[in-house]
């Protein structure tokens, strides 16, 4: 912790309340009724995208997966037009017609979530390859869950990043399910272990500790150069798959046996910080009442669109 100025810890901070406030009122907001369809929450994974995409450029890509709100937060997109799409309003990033999953931001680098388990890695692929034959010095961080490493795409992808040394980092969230399968029962041997067979760099990080992944993932970025590196970032998803979920697969127990990110920098702020429970307070205050409003004003947006150019968001003029 040492060598992360207060300035900065405090950064990170505000983006994870950012990011759990944000989600919380999009979950309050989908139970009320005013979401078409469900959401799928980062709640309890927030240090992973704060501490990543911190050290990254706009210029540098990321893919994300039906779980994005935190890695689109994180990457920098607003979370007034996000709202927007999530409610299905014109002002959305993506016109209203994406969603809670489809969220996409060229402008700082974000290249969208995808509904599709395993769909985000070929899309990295392609996205590495045409960096590296334009010689540019960017990067592609690809993140997935635990689930997706048992798909075809993950062992196809990584296998061609290795043999052609595209500039991919692979994250893995192993968030402990895959749906409601328990990862432990799913999947064989340990997911970091697996780049071994793939000749490239691994790392296994505790998720929670903000610090940590950071560190990671600033070698990581240095082996990079060389070609593509595989993070598996071991954390616990603290809601339900979606919304639908009743949870009937895991006991209320399970909670207690994982830190929450956000506690865990809280304190580390107040011990090593000399920053005040005070301050702590007015900065949460503050972003949830901001984001509060924005959630508000972009419920009165104008719909996406009618029956009749529904088809404006998926065919070419």
């Amino acid at each position: 912790m040492q060598n992360i100025e207060k300035k900065r810890a405090l950064t990170w901070y505000q983006t994870m309340v950012t990011i759990r406030d944000f989600e919380n009122i999009i979950d309050d907001k989908n139970r009320a009724g005013f979401l078409y369809g469900t959401t799928h929450l980062y709640n309890g994974q927030e240090a992973i995208a704060t501490a990543i995409c911190d050290l990254l450029s706009p210029e540098d890509m990321i893919l994300s997966t039906h779980r994005n709100h935190g890695h689109a937060i994180a990457k920098g997109t607003k979370t007034y037009p996000m709202f927007a799409e999530i409610f299905g309003k014109k002002t959305g990033t993506n016109g209203g017609h994406g969603g809670s999953m489809h969220i996409s931001d060229t402008s700082v680098g974000n290249f969208g979530g995808n509904g599709i388990v395993g769909g985000n890695y070929p899309v990295a692929l392609g996205l590495a390859q045409a960096l590296k034959m334009d010689g540019s010095e960017r990067i592609v961080v690809c993140f997935s869950g635990d689930g997706s490493t048992n798909e075809g795409t993950f062992h196809e992808s990584l296998n061609l990043a290795s043999i052609w040394k595209l500039p991919i980092i692979f994250v893995v969230e192993n968030n402990q399910y895959a749906m409601s399968s328990d990862a432990s029962v799913m999947i064989a041997g340990s997911i970091s272990e697996r780049a071994k067979n793939y000749d490239m760099s691994a790392y296994k990080v505790d998720g929670q500790d903000v610090f940590a992944v950071h560190d990671v993932f600033s070698q990581a970025r240095q082996d990079v150069k060389s070609g593509p590196v595989l993070i598996e970032a071991v954390t616990y998803r603290f809601k339900g798959h979606s919304r639908s979920d009743s949870e009937q697969y895991r006991t209320p127990d399970e909670f207690f046996n994982w830190e929450d990110p956000i506690k865990k920098l809280r304190e580390a702020l107040i011990a090593d910080y000399d920053v005040s429970s005070e301050e702590i307070a007015l900065i949460d205050e503050k972003i949830y009442r901001h984001l509060s409003s924005e959630a508000e004003q972009a419920l009165t947006d104008e719909d996406a669109s009618s029956p009749s150019d529904i088809w404006k968001a998926v065919y070419s003029d």
